[in-house]
């Protein structure tokens, strides 16, 4: 999305004899003018750019989003990271997917949790995606749809219209860049139908049992990803010992792999971090993975290309770096390999969504509900007793937040404070923020970055 330019190679201009003197002033004023609305344009970009950073990293300053340099002093660090190749080599085997059927990839790798990588599944399945999904093709279409791209300390999503993120993908120089990582495709009932319409589901992932509760309350599973060069995510294990696949349909991304059985505090790194380190994916690839396999610690890196989709079991540790910028469609899963991993997890980390999905597995898939209960019997798991300690919990919280809320606002009111007008207000913002479609697509300076407090977390799975 470049500036537009004139150009008159190939046109002669008539040979006029008159006085364009008058014309060349006119015209000199008309660029003044719009030079001066182009920096006032720019200058309330990054002023939007910068609250948002702020936002998204209250312990930064906003010097620090560059203090490591990785786009200057140490440009050379990253450049050499993403020219490695897979470290050690074929460690994670490539499969074509022409060539592979769905029993012989289950029995290969989803059932022995392996991690691979597929290759040409969104051109061989059809995917609309596979040519319509570069970076700059999205932020054109969607210019004016509020995206996700990053979360703030209460927990509320940080949206940026995809206009602002296309300039911000141009022209950042970040150590780790914002990221667009949503898991409502733009928060827009529209937006999303158009968009799920453009993928599938690969057709090696047919499993989907959470499906069977509906969209209600589900745990975040799938997200649209637009990662510029040097975003990524930290060293995690996916939630719920869910099952993954990431399809990669523009750039780079480098990827590495620690076993399940690593201890979370070797996985995280935080012992060989030095006072002014930081975990973001690009210092654990360039400063912290060096030091973990000084330790003896065994990674596995490996690139992925366009075209190709990892699949990842539940419980494996990865950190991804975008060397590139990006553009990726992931989902998380759970299917008859994993079913037992997820349902232990699950019961205990979402137990009222828990009760629901045992409701509806016992409609759609009996002998799946039957699993279940049966898990419960040999572990001794209570579900009613955890049921309600969980409902008594999210009750206490929700008084605690609105007690906090209240005092903020009067606070802030002083003597003219309405409390009834206050709650009248964040009962109808509660109602509202159930809804997909409530996100401004306002250009003025004050909706350039929205928010809707209905999106649910799903940072840690960024990919």
């Amino acid at each position: 999305m470049g500036a537009r330019q004139s150009s008159t190679v190939g046109h002669e201009e008539p040979k006029m004899t008159v006085d364009t003197s008058a014309a060349c002033d006119a015209r000199a004023v008309e660029d003044e003018e719009m030079t001066r609305e182009d920096d006032s344009s720019d200058d309330e970009w990054r002023a939007l750019i910068d609250g948002v950073k702020r936002k998204e990293r209250t312990d930064l300053g906003l010097p620090d989003w560059q203090k490591y340099g990785f786009a200057t002093r140490r440009a050379r660090d990253f450049e050499a990271l993403a020219s490695a190749g897979d470290e050690p080599p074929n460690a994670v085997p490539r499969v074509q997917a022409k060539g592979l059927s769905v029993e012989e990839f289950s029995e290969r790798y989803e059932k022995r949790g392996l991690p691979c990588l597929l290759q040409g599944i969104p051109e061989l399945e059809g995917w609309p995606a596979w040519e319509g999904w570069a970076a700059d093709k999205l932020c054109e279409r969607f210019a004016d749809v509020p995206f996700k791209v990053g979360k703030a300390d209460d927990g509320q999503p940080i949206r940026l219209k995809l206009r602002f993120f296309a300039k911000y993908l141009q022209r950042q120089m970040d150590d780790s860049p914002l990221y667009v990582f949503d898991n409502r495709f733009g928060g827009r009932t529209d937006v999303r139908e158009e968009l799920l319409k453009e993928y599938a589901v690969p057709s090696y992932f047919p499993d989907d049992y959470m499906a069977v509760a509906g969209e209600e309350g589900r745990p975040p599973y799938r997200w649209v990803a637009v990662g510029p060069k040097r975003s990524g995510t930290v060293m995690h294990q996916d939630p719920l010992c869910t099952n993954a696949w990431n399809t990669l349909l523009q750039g780079r991304k480098r990827w590495v792999l620690l076993d399940p059985g690593v201890p979370r505090a070797v996985a995280k790194a935080r012992h060989v971090m030095n006072k002014d380190d930081d975990d973001e994916a690009v210092n654990v690839f360039v400063d912290l993975l060096p030091r973990l396999r000084k330790e003896g610690v065994k990674t596995v890196e490996f690139v992925q290309y366009p075209g190709e989709t990892v699949f990842l079991p539940g419980g494996w540790w990865h950190c991804v770096v975008n060397i590139d910028d990006t553009v990726a469609v992931t989902h998380n899963y759970a299917g008859r390999h994993n079913f037992a991993a997820v349902w232990r997890s699950a019961r205990s980390e979402r137990p009222c969504w828990s009760n629901r999905w045992l409701r509806a597995l016992s409609e759609q898939l009996p002998a799946v509900a039957e699993k279940a209960q049966q898990l419960n019997a040999e572990d001794g798991f209570d579900m009613s007793k955890l049921l309600q300690l969980n409902r008594e919990r999210r009750r206490r919280r929700r008084e605690r937040r609105e007690l906090r809320d209240l005092r903020r606002a009067r606070g802030k009111a002083g003597k003219s404070f309405d409390e009834a007008a206050w709650r009248r207000k964040r009962t109808e913002n509660m109602s509202a923020s159930d809804s997909d479609s409530t996100v401004s697509t306002s250009s003025s300076a004050s909706s350039m970055s929205t928010a809707s407090s209905s999106d649910e977390s799903g940072d840690s799975v960024r990919r």
